[in-house]
């Protein structure tokens, strides 16, 4: 993953923080980033569905 050296992406901050122990961060990161993903998921699924009629 290529990003700017100022920039820390969520899974890379995922990765650091129970990396260094503090699991109960890193879960919490986790599950924005999974209810995120859902969001995005469902949004699209609508788009589509309605782009082809159904």
């Amino acid at each position: 993953m290529v990003y700017p050296p100022g920039w820390v992406t969520l899974p890379v901050s995922i990765f650091s923080l129970t990396d260094r122990g503090d699991i109960f961060a890193g879960a919490a990161l986790t599950m924005i980033l999974v209810a995120a993903t859902l969001v995005l998921l469902l949004g699209l699924e609508r788009i589509t569905k309605r782009a082809t009629g159904a």
